[in-house]
């Protein structure tokens, strides 16, 4: 068995505090997609969502928390981010792939939860996507398609129908309506 603590440490150990005026910083963006790349194979084979926080630390640093293993439909960070000057963005893995799920796109509740707290979020799905959720304005982009990160073997292309590009909470909660 790995040992998560370090691997949660090196996303983001060489990353360094970008100017405040991007909404999507390049170093925050650089910790989550390699936590989210290390968790993905886990994620798969246990068929779990894993999740943390990357928040900044007193030297500018972006760094993930301890990493928190859920359910195969949720999770629920447990980290300690009292090392950080403040949190800044929420990530998660989405289990293995359901034929049944609906888990190529963050979900309404991703959506909210990140809108709750006031932080942007990641979310990696089964089929390799990477997506961003604006915290502020509860849009989801997805910043690369199938593959782009690490994949589940068992992954259907299209089983989940068109994925578009970007989603505001109301779509998602459409989309989730007619699913």
């Amino acid at each position: 068995m790995r040992n998560w603590k370090s691997v949660a440490l090196v996303a983001g150990v060489l990353v360094a505090h970008p100017t405040a005026s991007q909404a999507q910083p390049a170093a925050e963006l650089a910790a989550a997609r390699a936590i989210l790349n290390q968790l993905q194979p886990r994620s798969f084979a246990e068929n779990r969502e894993y999740c943390g926080y990357i928040g900044v630390l007193g030297d500018g640093r972006y760094m993930a928390t301890d990493v928190t293993r859920g359910r195969n439909d949720s999770c629920l960070s447990r980290a300690d981010e009292s090392r950080f000057v403040g949190v800044t963005a929420s990530f998660h893995t989405h289990a293995g792939f359901d034929p049944g799920a609906d888990s190529e796109v963050p979900s309404s509740t991703d959506v909210e939860g990140d809108m709750s707290e006031g932080v942007n979020g990641y979310v990696a799905t089964p089929g390799g996507r990477l997506w961003f959720i604006d915290g502020r304005t509860g849009v989801a982009t997805q910043l690369c398609g199938p593959g782009c990160m690490g994949q589940d073997p068992d992954f259907v292309a299209g089983d989940a129908g068109p994925i578009a590009q970007r989603y505001t909470l109301q779509e998602l909660r459409q989309r989730e309506s007619q699913w």
